[in-house]
């Protein structure tokens, strides 16, 4: 195997160090150089002296350890003694046995052959304080290792075996653990982890009780079984974070005076001691005991020997654990095993005794023919041949096999009761190993488990696809008859890209892991992306369209169409033009989409962000607290103004008045004109330059929707705020106005006019305006509608036409011939793939699909070149010339694939 790199600018890991303890090779490598140089004669003599050196203290892997990490230490730090290292580095490459005393003293004495004298002893005879440092890093290191080991899925498979021992004799349910109490009510990553173990290894399992998992549970051990991802979750957390830290403090560099901080070291690997302890706490009481916790103390080396101590005692109550379970597991076995047999006996001499007795039967198979002789055998040994396997089977399950274990407990029972009885017991590194594995199985469906949807995305079946097919096409069809055209932006960003434009909503963005040095996010909308194009790009003025899928870390709800995952399609205007031109056309595209697509009544709420920002303005807002209090108002939509008002005052610190002032405007919502009337003939906003700027605005926007017949849709709403930092005018939202389903809003934009030049060269600005529309939210109320109008179901057909065959064999090709036919037409059709279904089947299979025709052709109309079309709406049959068969299905109303809108406006005396 290669060799451990040792050396300046070389930074080892957690994993290097404990293969490094257990036996690993190291090779000694300074930046800028190949190799070391080889070890003189004398190296050799010194590795033999020090070869079987043994002193009370430290373990044989501990001293390896501390040795690699002081060889590591001496390479990269300021005193750089490449030499020293390249001897430490041969010591251990040397093997034998070494075990130094964790006191530095006598650590630094056993090298004193070493030559040591002023690299690890001062003139005076002190020892160098780092050695001792490195000696707790390297215990340190070491119990980490073990302990997230132990704490990633170990303690949770051996915690489901507590649970099948324990529920045998008490009440329990396996809904503790479901994805709702975790995905919703505890939504830690760590927990989430290590409940879907649990589920995973407990799927199938036989002692599950249907009982109420939020009942009170008086039983310790029963308590610390069911809330196992409460406190594993954290546990493993704590020390997943604390292995990362002390990474990083095997590594670094002492400070510019020569000292070594051991602050960070303490504090993490405290942390790590009280993950280490609640998975010791919670062991021991599942089986019943009490345990002792070490006391960690204050310095570097008395926490590294508390968690030295604390992690053994982890895994001997694991061990005891594991042994407890396995132990009841194999009694239930035998107990099976006894019984199964038992019952084979008794069936054994049941059919004994029938054997036995006198039968008055005639021969079985008088007056019958060879062939009905033949086939009654052949159903006999089918027959016989069922049962062998059968008893094979039952016999395997006696015998406490895989089948006997998935019968009693599951299939991750199954698969981890052979790994755990395979060995001494002891938790090794290659049971853990084993463990890991199995359960990776298990949680990737690798064991026939079912796998579950990402939380916040969701599948879409066939008939729902072409719902948004629909949608999409619409949509599309508006986008360019207003002239847009069509670009397309990476779904990841460099994380700076997006970062400081959403305001409070930047927490919500999906980071990913830095590949390749950059630090990438996954996009939150198509509006910055939008802008980052056009600053990359210098596409001067634009009307754009975009439709992608956007990313938000939010908390779903699926119900109302709120999800992780989900598609927008975005128009948006770049340039410069007249005033609130763009931004009419912009609204104007949102009224012909929401109108076009069939989700009922809509509304669009339009404000104007200098307007908002005039109101809190005269009510006494800082303006550094704008932004702020806007995000505030945007929930209006969603929460009473009682809660608002709190959010302001006791979240927020905006004093109580000022609320109320603010409250004095933002329920103010009513037609554009009449509000608009009102508010100037009132003089709400006085003389503010910025509020009477924006109601110009206002008043020009007005006329021009009202030319295009697009204000009958509109509401003046001053409540609505849009939370986003980068709309700098007209603001709008759209929602619907009927049904019982809540979606939220199902579209929104505004005018952005100075987020482009964030990306550009200092004093150039880009004015922009835009739309979006979020499909996944129309999508529901499409759905929904539908739904409605089908009695309870949205299927739609997929073709127009279903080719079959009547009698005769070997008619595929027949079937093949007519469906090109009518693919060569652009029609819609398909043909069943089996060899020779039956007719009656295929009827029914259009039937229920919804398929409006079906072409049928048989032995004798295939000779005549002919075939039937059956109308099964119309219930009509008719027999047509192959040649005509195209002709006879447009006059019946086929419409080839995409002329349907053309189709359309026919019908409807449109075009």
């Amino acid at each position: 195997m290669p060799g451990i790199l040792i050396g300046k600018s070389r930074r080892i890991t957690l994993d290097e160090l404990r293969t490094a303890a257990n036996g690993a090779p190291l090779e000694i490598h300074e930046a800028g150089v190949d190799a070391a140089p080889a070890p003189s004669s004398n190296d050799a003599d010194l590795s033999s002296a020090l070869h079987n050196l043994t002193l009370d203290g430290m373990s044989s892997e501990t001293t390896r350890a501390s040795l690699t990490l002081l060889a590591l230490t001496l390479a990269q730090g300021n005193c750089i003694e490449t030499a020293l290292s390249s001897k430490l580095v041969d010591v251990l490459n040397r093997g034998g046995q070494m075990q130094f005393s964790s006191e530095p003293e006598a650590f630094v004495k056993s090298l004193k052959e070493l030559d040591v004298e002023g690299v690890l002893v001062g003139k005076s005879g002190e020892v160098k304080g780092f050695v001792g440092r490195v000696i707790s890093l390297a215990r340190i290191s070491l119990s980490l290792s073990m302990a997230k080991s132990l704490s990633t899925n170990t303690a949770d498979a051996i915690s489901s075996l507590s649970y099948e021992r324990l529920s045998a004799t008490n009440p329990m349910s396996i809904e503790a653990y479901s994805a709702t109490a975790f995905d919703e009510l505890r939504p830690h990553r760590g927990c989430v982890e290590s409940a879907a173990v649990l589920r995973a290894v407990l799927q199938g399992t036989k002692n599950c009780k249907k009982v109420n998992a939020s009942d009170a549970v008086e039983d310790d051990a029963v308590r610390y079984t069911l809330t196992t991802p409460q406190y594993h979750g954290p546990s493993r957390e704590s020390i997943a974070a604390a292995a990362k830290t002390i990474e990083l403090e095997m590594n670094c560099y002492p400070s510019s005076n020569g000292h070594w901080d051991d602050t960070v070291a303490i504090v993490a690997t405290e942390s790590c001691l009280r993950g280490v302890e609640s998975l010791l706490v919670g062991s021991t009481k599942r089986t019943g005991g009490d345990v002792e916790l070490p006391k960690s103390g204050g310095s570097l080396a008395q926490v590294a020997e508390a968690l030295e101590k604390a992690t053994d005692q982890l895994k001997q109550a694991l061990e005891k654990e594991a042994s407890i379970g396995c132990t009841f597991i194999g009694d239930e076995l035998t107990k099976m095993e006894s019984e199964l047999k038992a019952k084979e006996a008794e069936k054994a001499k049941r059919a004994a005794a029938r054997t036995d007795a006198p039968s008055a039967k005639e021969d079985e198979f008088a007056g019958m023919s060879e062939a009905q002789k033949q086939k009654i055998l052949k159903k006999r040994a089918e027959k016989e041949a069922k049962a062998a396997a059968k008893l094979k089977a039952k016999e395997e399950k006696a015998a406490g096999g895989a089948a006997a274990l998935s019968s009693l407990f599951g299939v991750g029972i199954a698969l981890l009761y052979p790994i755990l009885t395979a060995g001494d017991g002891s938790l090794n590194e290659d049971t853990v190993a084993q463990l890991d594995k199995a359960i990776e199985s298990l949680l990737s469906g690798g064991m026939q488990r079912k796998p579950k949807v990402p939380k916040g995305t969701r599948d879409y079946l066939p008939e729902q696809m072409a719902i948004r097919d629909e949608a999409f096409t619409i949509i599309r069809r508006v986008f360019k008859r207003h002239g847009a055209v069509e670009i397309d932006t990476p779904v990841f960003e460099l994380k700076e890209t997006l970062t400081g434009k959403y305001g409070e909503d930047s927490k919500l963005i999906y980071d990913l892991a830095d590949q390749g040095g950059e630090r990438l996010a996954l996009r939150y909308d198509l509006t910055v992306p939008f802008a980052r194009f056009l600053a990359v790009n210098a596409v001067g003025n634009i009307k754009r369209f975009h439709i992608g899928k956007v990313y938000r870390r939010d908390q779903p709800a699926l119900s109302r169409g709120r999800y992780r995952e989900f598609y927008q399609c975005d128009f948006d205007i770049a340039g410069v033009y007249g005033r609130m031109v763009p931004d009419s056309e912009c609204l104007a595209v949102a009224c012909e989409i929401l109108d076009a697509l069939p989700i009922g009544d809509f509304g669009i709420k339009l404000n104007h962000r200098r307007l908002l920002d005039a109101i809190l303005d005269i009510c006494g807002v800082p303006a550094e607290k704008f932004r702020t209090i806007c995000s505030a108002v945007d929930k209006l939509d969603k929460e009473p103004w009682e809660e608002v008002r709190r959010e302001m005052v006791e979240d927020k610190g905006l004093s109580g008045d000022v609320a109320d002032r603010i409250g004095e405007f933002v329920v103010l919502k009513g037609k554009p004109w009449d509000m608009y009337n009102s508010l100037m003939t009132e003089k709400k906003f006085g003389d503010h330059k910025g509020a009477l700027d924006a109601m110009e605005d206002m008043k020009i926007l007005f006329e021009y929707l009202d030319a295009m017949d697009k204000l009958k849709f509109i509401s003046f709403d001053l409540s609505l705020a849009r939370g986003l930092d980068y709309y700098t005018g007209v603001i709008y939202e759209a929602v619907c106005m009927n049904g019982n389903t809540q979606v939220g809003s199902i579209g929104g934009g505004g005018r952005y006019d100075y987020l482009v030049s964030m990306f550009q060269e200092a004093g150039k600005v880009t004015p922009t305006v835009g739309v979006s529309v979020g499909i996944e939210r129309v999508f529901t109320l499409m759905e929904e509608r539908l739904q409605k109008e089908q009695g309870g179901t949205i299927k739609q057909p997929n073709v127009s036409v279903l080719v079959a065959s009547a009698g005769g064999e070997n008619q595929l090709q027949h079937r093949m011939r007519l469906t090109n036919l009518l693919w060569a037409a652009n029609i819609s059709a398909e043909f069943n793939q089996q060899e020779n279904p039956k007719l009656k089947f295929e009827i029914a299979n259009a039937l229920e699909r919804g398929i409006p025709f079906m072409v049928i052709v048989g032995e004798e109309e295939a000779k005549e070149n002919k075939c039937k079309v059956k109308d099964l709406n119309a219930r009509t049959e008719e027999t047509v010339d192959v040649p005509n068969l195209v002709a006879l299905l447009r006059e019946k109303g086929v419409i080839p694939v995409g002329c349907e809108f053309a189709m359309e406006l026919l019908k409807n005396g449109k075009a």
